[in-house]
């Protein structure tokens, strides 16, 4: 029988999405035909409060003691994006699937805590954990017709350039952890690139800065709402991600309900020192394949390949028990040396 936690994954393999994470202007033109963002629903996410440093490296955020996942969403530091009216019409056409906020709750339950949990180590908005929701509908194995992979939508050549390997046996656009990092990574310089605003830097990602930058010389502005040239899917881009975080925040104001998410890890990651493959991992963790590749689609052939990361996304009951059988084995890796990563589970530091 199926894990809750799987029986949330495998649907959502399902459907293959469009996507948008910006590659040079030669994978993406931006005065192409583009008239929706990358998934079918979007939204965008409303400013939240600000950021309390607790003592040196992580930040703590508001929210982050609560026992309510949406709470460490809701009330991590602001966006700073100035309000528009076009954010409250795209809350309201949204909130006409009266089962939206449900619906978006069983897609992002498997990946939510790993995805906030890496942007609160690299101390960036909490809100930007809803970013995949408009890229792919929380998808790992999302492709567009351009090319784009994953959940964050990489296109190949700004994938390469975030460090996300792709040959013949893997694609780390696909990797959940790795490409949340690269991800993580490329709005960061696009944040700093576009001088610290982030409606112009989630702009940057969708159509690429080179568009975005045709776009402010044009109107000589730097106000995103300014920017009625850019293409109509990236003008559509910041409003529904600040729509789906308005939704997230004020459900009852919509109509709608938001199951409460346990503030706790769902996936696990488990470093091994060489290849290891799906099928051992089965026999170890009394799972399917089949389970784990829906876990693990970065992994092309089943197994981890010849050069690393030699990791595994378990459910996180599983990880103890993957971790005991690959120490037996000799290959239980430290996962600090394994690939720099300072995550022996998903969401722990």
């Amino acid at each position: 029988m199926l894990s809750p936690l799987l029986l949330l994954v495998l649907p959502a393999l399902a459907c293959l999405l469009p996507g948008c994470a910006s590659g040079p202007d030669t994978e993406r033109a931006p005065g192409s035909d583009l008239r929706s963002v990358s998934a079918l629903e979007y939204g965008y996410v409303r400013p939240a409060a600000d950021v309390k440093v607790a003592g040196r490296g992580r930040m703590a955020y508001a929210g982050s003691n609560s026992d309510d996942l949406w709470d460490r969403v809701r009330h991590g530091p602001s966006l700073g994006i100035r309000h528009d009216t076009r954010v409250d019409r795209m809350a309201q056409s949204m909130a006409r699937n009266p089962n939206y906020l449900t619906d978006l709750h069983r897609r992002a339950r498997p990946y939510l805590h790993l995805i906030v949990e890496e942007l609160e180590r690299a101390r960036v908005p909490t809100a930007l954990a809803l970013l995949p929701e408009v890229e792919s509908r929380y998808n790992p194995r999302a492709i567009s017709p351009k090319a784009a992979s994953g959940m964050w939508q990489f296109m190949p050549y700004t994938g390469t350039r975030m460090g996300l390997t792709q040959n013949s046996s893997y694609d780390g656009r696909n990797d959940v952890l790795a490409s949340t990092r690269g991800a993580i990574r490329y709005l960061r310089e696009l944040y700093s690139e576009m001088g610290g605003d982030w409606a112009l830097a989630l702009a940057s990602y969708n159509c690429g800065p080179a568009c975005v930058r045709r776009a402010m010389r044009r109107h000589g502005s730097s106000d995103f709402w300014a920017l009625t040239s850019l293409p109509a899917e990236t003008r559509n881009y910041v409003p529904k991600l600040l729509a789906v975080l308005e939704l997230v925040d004020s459900p009852q104001r919509y109509g709608q309900r938001l199951p409460r998410l346990p503030n706790a890890p769902a996936l696990e990651v488990v470093y091994a020192k060489n290849p290891v493959s799906l099928s051992q991992v089965a026999q170890h963790c009394g799972l399917s394949v089949q389970q784990l590749q829906a876990l693990n689609p970065g992994l092309k052939l089943g197994r981890t390949p010849p050069a690393g990361p030699h990791r595994v996304l378990v459910p996180v009951e599983k990880g103890q028990q993957l971790r005991k059988a690959l120490a037996k084995a000799g290959n239980l890796a430290n996962p600090s040396l394994a690939d720099g990563s300072r995550v022996a589970r998903a969401g722990r530091s």
